[in-house]
């Protein structure tokens, strides 16, 4: 049960990776490609991303190591605090970013082929945001259900520079500076959710009490 369950972080950690780094790939070739520095943007963004799936395998190697593994809960617990901090750095580096970008406004170049990519990138995050909360939730585990939280607050950043390139094609008003800093704030607010579960009526909590009930049990 154990063994099954290690192998389906690993595999979801895999996952993870493979599919953060060929959206990567694929928005920096069509972002050169169009000149968009929205996509390009998007694409840094997918190759940090694949730090958690490093993360969350090398952790998971360790808390499985016959010396370790009485240890797991706390391994699982510290792995999902280092995913929630660079959740909250995603979400300070946003707000920087915006409020950079109202003091002094960029050239905006919301093409065809940046709406395209967005919609495509939008999906495959939502899907991928999905399988990680979903599989977490079977397995118990607060390590996958974070990095599924942390890919919906991409995909929705990703949502919000689509709808201001439609606004923007249609009305020529950039206005995703301004929603980035309140989605900004939102996923700040989630990162500490899963640092600090009492602050949040959410089922990160009871989550946790389980895992570590269920790691108490198989010790046993």
């Amino acid at each position: 049960m154990e063994k099954n369950r290690s192998k389906t972080i690993v595999k979801s950690g895999y996952i993870f990776i493979l599919t953060n780094f060929l959206l990567a790939v694929f928005n920096i070739i069509v972002g050169l490609l169009s000149n968009s520095l929205a996509i390009a943007s998007d694409a840094v963004h997918s190759l940090t991303d694949s730090i958690s799936g490093f993360i969350i395998i090398i952790c998971e190697k360790l808390a499985s190591h016959h010396e370790l593994s009485k240890h797991r809960a706390r391994i699982e617990r510290i792995t999902t605090i280092i995913i929630a901090l660079i959740i909250i750095a995603v979400g300070i580096e946003i707000i920087v970013l915006s409020i950079k970008n109202i003091i002094t406004p960029e050239e905006v170049d919301y093409s065809l082929p940046t709406i395209i990519v967005l919609i495509a990138s939008i999906a495959v995050k939502y899907l991928l945001a999905n399988y990680l909360k979903t599989t977490g939730k079977n397995i118990k585990s607060n390590v996958l259900i974070a990095s599924g939280a942390e890919t919906m607050n991409d995909t929705w950043i990703s949502v919000v520079v689509l709808i201001s390139a439609i606004i923007y094609a249609i009305w020529q008003i950039d206005i995703s500076s301004y929603v980035s800093i309140i989605i900004a704030i939102i996923i700040v607010k989630i990162g500490l959710e899963f640092i600090f579960p009492h602050i949040s009526k959410h089922h990160h909590h009871h989550l946790e009490n389980d895992t570590d009930h269920t790691m108490k049990k198989s010790a046993k």
